[in-house]
């Protein structure tokens, strides 16, 4: 049956699973199929962005995190962040989207669907027998990893937090608004947040800002001198891992630029000055706030009770925590092993193994991220599980 003929009632349903470009252009076909979209245009605007660009509440918190402060009056780092996140906390499982939230939301995901199509070759980046397109569920958690890596980025990344707190934050600082932020995700999508951004960091080291070793494997023994090393490499030892630490505080947005349109490292460095000279006073902090909520969470026995899902707690990893110590890769490159991302973007076939457990993790986020919240959510998981 031709489109044309069929009722407005099918089209519209049409509609609601098509992806935004899709939807827009096939508004834009006749008149009466223009009539059917208006008919429900915030509706279908709504549905057709999910279907893009999901998960649609991490990308209203990166679209929040990014925006100016309308106040005309003087306000305080802390204060500005503490207001920005309660404005995140706050919003609904299911925001109500406005078309101004839209179009801004729109520029931040098509970004985020471009690392769906480069993620393939960072995830079976050695392994490339096994490389494949992400699926629908796998693309969904990818982007979802990247709003959070970019919201981290935005709120404690900027030039303006990083002055009023220069110091990673310490596992003891219950209240630091980075904590606060990263308690907000579950477990699982820690774990996915983790899994790429241990991927961005290989990247940046073999692809973006290589080390001299990294650059000298590449070549047979003695057949590169030491000029065309340094043109090539961006140093060793503990100096290249500061910098190394300094490019990861970049956005995914950044960081596309660097993969996508630079190819020399002038075109690198230049990228690396316009930052500011302020740049490369204070490192990456995801790391380390990270570490500390895993930390939290390890104690308390990630809310699980039982013998048989303790057994299986040793699941739960993070990738870029064992990445930034070097336990992940030895002498020979390798991808990251499949034990270490079972619950991570893509699926594997051990994850049903683990579904009494995933089901538990993928749950207990705290939303308003605040440690009183969080340690009485976990009494409460305690007592729901006895």
């Amino acid at each position: 049956m031709s489109i044309t003929d069929l009722s407005t009632e099918l089209l519209q349903k049409i509609l609601e699973y098509t992806e935004l470009q899709d939807l827009l252009h096939l508004a834009q076909t006749s008149k009466r199929n223009y009539r059917a979209y208006l008919g429900r245009r915030m509706y279908h605007l709504e549905r057709a962005l999910h279907n893009s660009y999901s998960p649609l509440p991490s990308l209203l918190k990166l679209t929040i995190a990014n925006e100016s402060t309308p106040s005309r009056r003087p306000i305080g780092t802390e204060l500005r962040i503490s207001l920005l996140l309660n404005r995140i906390t706050s919003l609904p499982s299911t925001p109500k989207l406005t078309l101004e939230n839209m179009k801004k939301m729109v520029h931040y995901g098509k970004i985020a669907d471009r690392w769906t199509e480069l993620y393939p070759r960072l995830r079976w980046r050695f392994g490339s027998d096994n490389r494949r397109l992400l699926k629908s569920k796998e693309k969904e958690r990818l982007r979802g990893a990247v709003y959070n890596h970019w919201t981290y980025t935005s709120l404690f990344h900027s030039r303006t937090f990083t002055n009023y707190a220069p110091d990673p934050p310490s596992p003891a600082s219950l209240d630091d608004p980075r904590h606060r932020f990263l308690r907000t995700l579950s477990t699982v999508q820690q774990i996915q947040l983790s899994e790429y951004t241990a991927h961005v960091e290989t990247l940046v080291e073999l692809d973006l800002y290589p080390s001299y070793s990294i650059i000298l494997d590449q070549y047979p023994p003695h057949s590169l001198p030491h000029r065309s090393l340094s043109k090539l490499g961006w140093g060793e030892g503990s100096e290249y891992r500061r910098l190394v630490r300094d490019i990861m505080k970049l956005s995914p947005a950044d960081l596309l630029h660097l993969y996508e349109h630079t190819s020399t490292k002038s075109e690198r460095a230049d990228f690396l000055c316009s930052q500011g000279v302020c740049f490369g006073d204070v490192p990456a902090t995801m790391n380390y706030a990270l570490s500390s909520i895993m930390g939290e969470r390890a104690r308390l026995g990630f809310g699980v009770e039982g013998s048989k899902l303790r057994s299986q707690i040793s699941a739960i990893q993070f990738p870029s925590l064992k990445r930034s110590t070097g336990a992940l890769f030895g002498e020979e490159e390798k991808d990251l092993a499949d034990e270490e991302l079972v619950f991570g973007v893509v699926d594997l076939e051990g994850r049903k193994g683990f579904e009494a457990l995933e089901r538990i993790i993928e749950r207990d986020g705290v939303e308003s991220g605040e440690w009183e919240a969080f340690v009485a959510g976990s009494e409460v998981s305690r007592i729901d599980e006895e």
